[in-house]
């Protein structure tokens, strides 16, 4: 059966390790969009590694020849760039799908090699890995004893640059084995994309970034990044959309854009990888962290989605991960209150609240009254935010209000299994509309809730529980990302979504994203910049193999700032 990888929407094809090699043939040299280094032309160099092959190199203008631990010299072309002494030169090796992307700093002869292959994961071999070694150039003196190596100096680094094949680039490196980024020159524009990576350190100014497009068109990159001057150079290798060959050095020049707080002890320079990240003495050579979440969640048919719903339907039963001792408590504000919520150009719906647990509802002029169960929450003064499932509906909806009872304003985010792309997902829209209520303030006739950029470039650690903490960066008006913290509180595996931003008040902004390509839930939530914490709600579909459900369940954290990213100009800028 063939199956597709999907970048937010993407659509990769599989390819095979004969595909690959056809397309690698006849050997590739990496193309340019500016000008490449001829520092190695006419030189010899002898690299030895730590945890690796002799890699024997002699130089011509447009090729080398190489000997990996004293077999038969290659020949194959290669490209360099050079920056302030730092040179970076990549190649393949003919006949296989690897090659090696080798970074030199000439001034101390220190060296990181990676060597890349086209690898993939089960079936599809598109995915190129990696394998990073240290060592340095043999000049016949003295061995050095330093190395470049791992480190966590980069870590919640954020930086814009504009690169010279055209690009223009978000980073953000809230994570010691991740990265996300928003490619503000593609099309889609506002989509932040993660992926695994790795973080090196050449000297205090200098760094090596790597990363893998790991479940998506499966795309290496790696750069050398200037942090003094806020210039890099890079290669990448992989394939593109139409399955093209994708293989380029180039060049750019930045900003860094803010640094989000590292929440480690102080005396950890993240020199390892911490425990549950490190590879295992028995991993295949290139392992590395990936979150690959369509080998985790079914891809279940709309008639499967339907069987679901019919028997196994979970309304606040159980707990989700991100319900825990820090969800906010329920509310009894709207107990015997009698309201119609109505949404401009949309729907007018009647509520009766009985309890804290039940409701009533039913669509204006309809006759017959709708019981459900619900939970809801104060987080902000006179904003209630309240979630209740839809019984009957197909598809399966579920609304979620946030209602200012002080200025009879209210948002509804109008959640339905399947959103276009697969049954299972969630798709929801925002509307916007008005409290109507026997003895409550007068509807305002134009004032409305509204979406918001005010906490685009935004960055704060959300605790759920002892278990349970992440990272979340808005990082485009658009989209977000979240990092699960490991033990040792260093930043782990990232996901992203796209994401929406309401303001309801100075004191309360609705934030809900949808977890596409992913589990396929959705959350939405109410964040209190005063009490710094979020409390809100969670739908979808969810379980393990024969025991899945439909689930609406509260979730809640405690919120620490972690300062953020000056990010929302460069959105502003591609807007005009």
């Amino acid at each position: 059966m063939n199956y597709f990888r999907a970048t937010f929407y993407d659509r990769y094809t599989r390819l095979t390790e004969e595909q690959i090699k056809a397309k690698l043939t006849p050997v590739p040299k990496a193309i340019a969009f500016s000008g490449t280094s001829e520092v190695l032309a006419g030189k010899t160099l002898k690299i030895i590694l730590d945890d690796g092959p002799t890699l024997e190199y002699s130089f011509t203008k447009d090729s080398l020849t190489l000997k990996e631990d004293g077999q038969a010299a290659i020949e194959a072309p290669y490209t360099a760039k050079e920056h302030n002494g730092i040179i970076l030169f990549t190649h393949m090796v003919p006949g296989t799908v690897r090659g090696y992307n080798v970074v030199i700093d000439s001034k101390t002869n220190l060296v990181t090699v990676f060597e890349v292959w086209f690898c993939g994961f089960e079936h599809d071999k598109r995915e190129v890995w990696r394998h990073y070694m240290f060592g340095y150039v043999d000049t016949g003196e003295t061995v050095p004893e330093k190395r470049h190596a791992l480190t966590n100096r980069l870590e919640g680094l954020g930086t814009y640059w504009s690169n010279d094949n055209g690009e223009e680039m978000l980073y953000f490196f809230p994570s010691v084995v991740w990265s996300s980024y928003v490619e503000l020159s593609h099309p889609r524009g506002g989509i932040t994309i993660t992926g695994p990576s790795d973080f090196i350190k050449i000297n205090d100014k200098y760094y090596i970034f790597s990363r893998v497009d790991c479940e998506y068109s499966g795309t290496f990159v790696l750069e050398v990044i200037d942090l003094m001057e806020v210039k890099h150079i890079g290669v990448r290798l992989g394939f593109n959309l139409e399955d093209e060959l994708d293989y380029q050095v180039y060049s750019g020049c930045g900003e860094v854009t803010g640094k989000v707080t590292n929440l480690e002890p102080l005396s950890d320079y993240g020199t390892e990888l911490p425990e549950g990240v490190k590879p295992k003495a028995d991993d295949p050579k290139g392992t590395r962290p990936s979150y690959r979440p369509r080998f985790l969640y079914p891809d279940l048919t709309a008639e499967q989605v339907e069987e679901i719903i019919k028997n196994n339907c979970k309304v606040f039963e159980g707990r989700s991960i991100m319900a825990s001792m820090n969800t906010m408590e329920v509310t009894d504000y709207m107990v015997g209150k009698k309201f119609t919520l109505r949404f401009d150009d949309g729907p007018a719906w009647e509520y009766e609240i009985i309890d804290t647990s039940t409701l009533k509802w039913r669509e204006e002029g309809e006759e017959n009254w709708h019981e459900e169960i619900y939970q809801g929450f104060e987080p902000a003064k006179d904003i209630i935010l309240f979630s209740h499932i839809c019984t009957g509906t197909n598809p399966l909806r579920c609304l979620t209000h946030a209602i200012d009872f002080s200025k009879a304003l209210v948002t509804c985010v109008d959640a339905r299994l399947g959103n276009g792309r697969k049954a299972w997902e969630v798709g929801r829209r925002a509307i916007f509309g008005v409290l109507e209520m026997e003895g409550g303030p007068t509807p305002p006739a134009v004032e409305r809730h509204g979406f918001t950029t005010e906490l685009v470039g935004r960055a704060q650690a959300n605790v759920y529980s002892d278990f349970m903490q992440s990272v979340h960066v808005y990082s485009s008006p658009e989209s977000c990302s979240w990092t699960i913290m490991m033990p040792n509180n260093a930043g782990g595996v990232m996901w992203s979504s796209p994401c929406l931003y309401i303001k309801l008040r100075e004191d309360a902004y609705l934030i809900s994203w949808t977890e596409d390509t992913c589990n396929g839930n959705q959350g939405t939530f109410i964040l209190n910049p005063q009490l710094w914490q979020d409390s809100g709600f969670f739908f979808g579909i969810g379980g393990q193999g024969d025991d899945l459900s439909v689930m609406l369940t509260t979730l809640g954290a405690y919120v620490r700032p972690l300062y953020g990213y000056n990010i929302l100009k460069y959105f502003e800028k591609k807007r005009k």
